[in-house]
Order: structure tokens, then C-alpha cells, then sequence
């Protein structure tokens, strides 16, 4: 997916209003138009997100809402979900997306995404592992040295180094301990 825009309505096909579509979307400026009712859209964003279960079918304060504000890049979700499709250039926000939606399923195709990427060093790796605490992440990461030498040129000398945290500084130096 390279990455839908708000601002080009035809590559969109939620920004026009049709005779289901029922529920605003609101992101920024931008209108998405949906069905409250029971659509294949409403289906499968509860099928993915127990956030949007609630929202849809659950006594959620958003339920008799027309309008929805959701300040994310929220046409990206929607095209991953319909279409199955994630790209390098989209898959930060979509994880951003999928942690705050709660939508395991592209949580799971992000880390995969990201663990394959050649377009994310190690370092921007771990970065992503640490913020989202994504353990599978960390550890192919960390398991991907096979020296001392490498992880320390690679990770522990890196000016990113510091951002890490305590946490994923210990693994480091863990991973270096049984790599001696």
C-alpha cells in the first residue's frame, strides 16, 4: 500500500457519502463515510479491534453517534484492512494504529513487516521493539548478532543508543554477555 491520501477523494472510496453510509469518520478536516448498521464494514473493523466492537455493538459513548472524530491517519487502517496490504512507508502509523485500536491481526502483519524490512536498520528496529514492546521483535533483533563486536558497532555505538530503555539497554548487554 503506498499510502492513501485524504486529499485525492478518488483514490478514496470512503470520502463521497452513498445510500448506506450512515456514520462520519472524522479525521482532521476530512469526512470518511461508513454504515452504523450492520455492514461488512462494521463487521470487519469488530472483527479486528475490540475497540471498534465496542464502539459498533457495545455501549460505547461513540454507539448513537453520526459522527466519529479520529485524529490518525486512519485511511491507511482501513485500506490495510480491506485490501491485506502493508508497506514499509505506512507501517509505523499502522502499528501506532494497531496497538491503539487493540487489532492483534496488524499488529502481528507490522512486526512481520518490520522483522523482514532491509528499509530499517537494527537500531530503528529495536527503537520500534522498545516503544511497543514488542518482544518478538527484540529478541530476532538481538539473536541476529553473532559478535560482540557487530552488536556493539551496531547498536551500543549508535547515537539512538540512549533512547532505548533501561529495559532494552539490559537485553543488549544480556545478549552481549552470552555472545563472550
Amino acid at each position: 500500500m503506498t499510502g492513501a491520501s485524504l486529499a485525492e477523494p478518488t483514490d478514496n472510496e470512503f470520502a463521497a457519502p452513498n445510500k448506506m453510509s450512515n456514520l462520519i469518520l472524522k479525521i482532521g478536516d476530512k469526512k470518511l463515510h461508513v454504515s452504523k448498521e450492520i455492514s461488512k464494514f462494521r463487521l470487519l473493523l469488530a472483527l479486528y479491534s475490540p475497540v471498534f466492537e465496542a464502539m459498533f455493538f457495545g455501549d460505547s459513548e461513540q454507539k448513537g453517534k453520526d459522527e466519529v472524530e479520529i485524529n490518525d491517519e486512519f485511511v491507511d487502517l482501513l485500506h490495510s484492512i480491506y485490501h491485506g496490504q502493508m508497506k514499509d512507508g505506512s507501517v509505523l502509523h499502522l502499528l501506532k494504529l494497531a496497538v491503539r485500536f487493540q487489532m492483534e491481526v496488524l499488529l502481528e502483519q507490522a512486526k512481520i513487516l518490520i522483522m523482514r524490512s532491509r528499509d530499517f536498520s537494527i537500531m530503528k528496529k529495536l527503537l520500534v521493539a522498545d516503544q511497543y514492546n514488542l518482544a518478538d521483535l527484540k529478541e530476532e533483533c538481538l539473536n541476529s548478532f553473532c559478535s560482540v563486536v557487530e552488536l556493539q558497532r551496531n547498536v551500543k555505538a549508535s547515537p539512538e543508543y540512549d533512547n532505548l530503555s533501561m529495559a532494552m539497554k539490559s537485553a543488549v548487554c544480556d545478549r552481549m554477555m552470552k555472545l563472550q
